[in-house]
């Protein structure tokens, strides 16, 4: 596995202490609109492929979706593509949203 594996608490420990780590939404659209973590940056997992050189690869990336599948196969194709500092955010935002952490709802900005 070339990427780590945090859950809520560790993930935001680290969304904490560096602030230059980058979130990467993988949900649709719609799901990003109705709950997202504050500055996450959409890109739907069909699209990863071909939006690729939208991202920085030197970048320290937290990978989420809405309960860890899609993530885990983003966080595949980004290691694939040459991503090194990469962290997948088991369970999503179902688990975040579960342990009580803080994250935007509705339209409007990230």
């Amino acid at each position: 596995m070339s990427y780590r594996d945090l859950d809520p608490n560790e993930a935001q420990q680290e969304l904490a202490a560096d602030k230059t780590l980058r979130i990467l939404d993988v949900r649709t659209p719609q799901e990003h609109q109705s709950h997202r973590l504050p500055g996450s940056v959409l890109v739907p997992v069909q699209e990863l492929e071909q939006r690729l050189r939208e991202l920085d690869k030197a970048a320290n990336w937290l990978v989420h979706c809405e309960h860890g599948r899609r993530s885990l196969f983003a966080c595949e194709i980004l290691a694939k593509a040459g991503f090194q500092k990469l962290a997948n955010l088991r369970g999503g935002m179902a688990y975040w949203a579960g342990c009580g952490l803080p994250f935007v709802r509705g339209a409007g900005g990230s």
